[in-house]
């Protein structure tokens, strides 16, 4: 299989964020759908079972959905894209606002949020699809959104070992 066919596909680039009890975790996704558009819309997020992040919102049934901007650099991506929840306190020098469930939003370099609550999980292998209600959602900025590909080729940035999309 020619895995280099995936890389064709459109993604966006995200920082999701949860919290249980005091326990904060958080990381960079690329695979954010919306699946519907209905009065309260439902969306599909994707993540490694060794996130701490999915561990976090196994708990909590809650995560919240940043839409990253093309101005992000690699200091805020590497902050939640390369590093672990448990060893490193990501919110440090980040802006953010706490959210309606009490979860931070992540704001810095961000176009939009959608706070919701996870209404299913589905084991997928390595990662759990989590099927999303959304509770509450903002436009920040009118910037673009960071997609995959404009990650790869303009920023040159890497793809962290834990992502769906990595290939070795």
């Amino acid at each position: 299989m020619k895995k280099e066919a995936f890389y064709d596909m459109s993604y966006g680039l995200y920082i999701i964020t949860s919290k249980y009890e005091e326990q904060f975790a958080g990381c960079i996704v690329n695979t954010v759908t919306q699946a519907t558009a209905e009065e309260k819309p439902k969306l599909i997020v994707i993540v490694n079972k060794e996130n701490t992040t999915n561990q976090i919102m196994k708990k909590s049934k809650k995560v919240n959905i940043s839409v990253l901007s093309q101005n992000a650099d690699m200091l805020l991506i590497g902050r939640f894209g390369f590093r672990n929840s448990k060893e490193y306190d990501k919110l440090k020098d980040t802006k953010h606002i706490l959210g309606k469930n009490n979860i931070p939003v992540i704001t810095e370099s961000v176009v939009s949020y959608v706070e919701t609550n996870i209404i299913e999980e589905i084991d997928c292998g390595t990662h759990t699809v989590f099927v999303l209600e959304a509770t509450e959602a903002d436009t920040l900025s009118e910037e673009k959104p960071l997609t995959y590909q404009y990650y790869h080729e303009v920023i040159k940035g890497k793809t962290p070992p834990k992502a769906s999309s990595f290939s070795g």
